[in-house]
């Protein structure tokens, strides 16, 4: 079997994957045209009923996230646990292993943020330096064999090398460009598929880390998963430190093949680890540089939005360049010239989302509302509030915000225990009511 067999199959399983996954009909009671471009029509966002609370199984809701197919992914660190849900509120089945979450050591975890990919990974962090991953498509269609080893062939000298899974020869000559694996030992490993199909650690830091960063005190504060077959996340790293400069920044962390897995399909699929990737952006006090990073989003072009709690400019956007070997960082908006980075606009910006139209959506803990605004990095409207009059909002302490395809608007509040919805007035339909 050769390398390049391997990885062309599994371009093919990619898009395989997302199509045998069922999807979720729309509510007839909201409209699903698909443009969420903002108008002169448009009025105020109402709330929608009924609150997700208690009753739905949320303790303390601190992170959501929707996947492609529609499905909502909520960590909630009061019980532990990651839910999931369709657009009507209803618990899917398969999800139970993503419930009363723990790490190898049977140790309990809380998770702080989680994201999804193309693959159908579940990714997810829990404060310290670690990402975790559980796919839905293995849990699915269920794992028959893994690799236990293989035969590499020297591409220059035709010499083989004989290895197991999982020792340093192994992984090195996996990602080498000088090897291919040209043969494969599969075997009926009870302990490596139960370990595989559990939620498990993807990536814990590395030695490859840049002076005079410590990956071990790495604190993973925000986490995102490109939507397409980037093979890559993004975290924000919190830490801070003693060190000069401190250790605030986004780190890019690439997917390495790890172990050759044959789903009960007849699929074969790789299972991946981490490994730090290129340096994304770090410490500083201007636009486009990070200081006590708390959330991070991507848009379908590798835009990257974070908020900060540290000086000077709570929103940020990265825009990368691809022209060279790795992609180079710049701002994307600028003080003064774009409304989303004005300060005074906010108390305490914790979370930041954007829709497929990138629009921009920055929750503000403080003041219990969201702040919407354009593409352009221009002011919208307001979310939280009964009316465009109000001044009190409906939340307690929202933390976290996101959007769905048709704009309707989730939103964290850890205080409440609950997710509060908010759809634009003129899109909603006649069998969809606001809050009373």
């Amino acid at each position: 079997m050769k390398k390049l067999a391997i990885v062309t199959f599994l371009f093919m399983i990619s898009n395989l994957s997302i199509s045998c996954v069922d999807k979720f009909a729309i509510p007839s009671g909201i409209n699903s045209n698909g443009n969420n471009d903002f108008g002169a029509g448009d009025t105020t966002y109402l709330q929608l009923n009924p609150v997700w609370d208690f009753s739905y199984g949320l303790s303390k809701p601190v992170e959501i996230s929707i996947a492609q197919d529609g499905r909502i992914f909520i960590a909630d660190s009061g019980n532990h646990s990651i839910h999931v849900f369709d657009q009507n509120g209803n618990s899917p089945v398969g999800f139970d292993l993503l419930k009363d979450l723990v790490d190898e050591d049977s140790t309990m975890l809380s998770p702080v943020d989680v994201d999804m990919d193309k693959k159908m990974n579940v990714f997810f962090i829990d404060g310290s330096n670690r990402v975790f991953v559980w796919n839905h498509y293995w849990n699915t269609v269920g794992i028959n064999r893994v690799s236990t080893g293989g035969t590499f062939e020297n591409i220059s000298n035709g010499i083989d090398s004989v290895e197991n899974v999982g020792t340093n020869v192994w992984y090195s000559l996996l990602n080498s460009s000088d090897w291919e694996l040209v043969s494969v030992v599969f075997e009926d490993n009870t302990a490596i598929i139960d370990s595989l199909l559990r939620p498990h650690l993807f990536y814990a830091g590395s030695d490859l880390d840049v002076y005079p960063y410590q990956t071990d005190s790495s604190r993973y504060t925000g986490l995102t998963a490109p939507a397409d077959d980037e093979n890559m996340i993004f975290v924000t790293d919190g830490y801070g430190g003693d060190q000069s400069p401190p250790q605030h920044r986004i780190v890019q962390i690439n997917f390495q093949p790890s172990i050759l897995v044959e789903l009960s399909t007849g699929e074969i699929v790789w299972a991946f680890t981490g490994k730090f990737g290129p340096f994304v952006e770090g410490y500083g006090t201007g636009a486009g540089t990070v200081n006590q990073p708390t959330s991070l989003d991507v848009d379908y072009q590798g835009n990257l939005y974070y908020t900060q709690a540290g000086d000077y400019f709570p929103v940020h956007m990265l825009v990368p360049n691809f022209s060279g070997d790795f992609a180079a960082y710049t701002s994307g908006f600028q003080p003064e010239a774009d409304d989303i980075m004005n300060p005074s606009l906010y108390s305490d910006a914790v979370d930041v989302a954007v829709d497929n139209d990138k629009n921009i959506y920055v929750v503000d803990q403080n003041n219990a509302d969201v702040s919407v605004f354009d593409s352009k990095g221009r002011f919208f409207k307001m979310a939280g509030y009964e009316s465009s009059t109000d001044t009190t909002s409906i939340m307690g302490k929202p933390v976290a915000v996101t959007v769905d395809d048709r704009g309707v608007v989730y939103v964290c509040d850890m205080d409440h225990g609950s997710v509060y919805r908010f759809k634009l007035s003129n899109s909603l339909d006649e069998d969809i009511l606001p809050e009373d």
